[in-house]
């Protein structure tokens, strides 16, 4: 697909046309399976690396999925935005976070038919963890939306400062 050419009233349109449908759920699509393998991967491969001491291997699963997980999130908007330039703000928000859930769909899908082709025993997450990374993902689309749209370091700064903050105070309000 052809790249368009930058429009700034582009910006301001709430609605997208039928290439950029096609190009976003393209795009979900691919990033939420690439997300899916990436984290069952890490769930597989540091079961084999940590078997034996629990408490290691969940901090390790969590933090390396988290980093996989920003990674691949971030990547997606950058993505959509660099192919389907402005495109309203909206709409990368909707990609970062529907991105974020199929692909933990796809992860707890993955490790519950591991299970039961192969008795494996994977202790597979609680559901809620759906929500979580739905929640993590709209908290990566905002700041990579902010690193993307925001002109001049100090207010990009500020407000990145700002969401980073407002995610960790709710964080911690909903888990009390």
């Amino acid at each position: 697909m052809a790249k368009r050419k930058k429009n700034n009233e582009r910006a301001l349109e709430v609605g997208l046309d039928h290439e950029d449908k096609q190009v976003m759920w393209r795009t979900v699509m691919v990033s939420s399976v690439v997300l899916a393998v990436i984290l069952t991967v890490i769930y597989l491969v540091a079961g084999k690396l940590l078997p034996d001491n629990p408490g290691w291997l969940n901090a390790f699963r969590t933090g390396v999925s988290l980093l996989a997980f920003w990674v691949v999130i971030t990547a997606t908007i950058r993505t959509y935005d660099n192919i389907r330039e402005g495109v309203a703000f909206f709409w990368l928000i909707v990609i970062g976070v529907a991105s974020a859930t199929l692909g933990i769909l796809l992860f707890l899908f993955t490790l519950r038919v591991w299970n039961e082709l192969g008795n494996y025993g994977a202790v597979l997450p609680a559901y809620s963890i759906i929500g979580f990374y739905a929640a993590g993902g709209l908290v990566a689309s905002l700041i990579s939306l902010i690193h993307l749209r925001v002109p001049g370091n100090k207010n990009g700064n500020l407000l990145e400062l700002l969401v980073i903050g407002v995610a960790v105070a709710l964080f911690f309000w909903i888990t009390k």
